[in-house]
């Protein structure tokens, strides 16, 4: 089995303690999918995504994927499915190609 946790942005914020202490410290291949990431408008300051980068980044072997479009994120997810010896993580939002607003 190769666990995906799906999880919007400002939740796995809430939950960085456990990130830390139960995957990235152990090396764990939880591969995050992360929802809601980047500024969300509509969902109001308390669900933007603006800190994963920041506190995903500074774990040790922990890789973490932003794409630029839907098909690099397309293949961000087919790559965490391959990582098997520590933990990854893609992030997009909703309503965008990747990260990019919609034309």
């Amino acid at each position: 089995m190769r666990p995906f946790a799906a999880i919007y942005s400002t939740f796995l914020q809430r939950g960085y303690d456990q990130v830390v202490h139960d995957v990235a410290i152990q090396g764990l291949p939880v591969r995050f999918a992360i929802d809601r990431a980047g500024l969300v408008g509509a969902d109001g300051p308390t669900h933007a995504g603006s800190f994963d980068i920041g506190y995903l980044g500074q774990l040790p072997g922990f890789i973490l994927m932003a794409p630029s479009d839907e098909a690099e994120l397309a293949r961000m997810v087919a790559t965490a499915a391959l990582i098997d010896d520590r933990p990854s993580a893609f992030r997009f939002s909703p309503g965008r190609r990747g990260g990019r607003p919609p034309p």
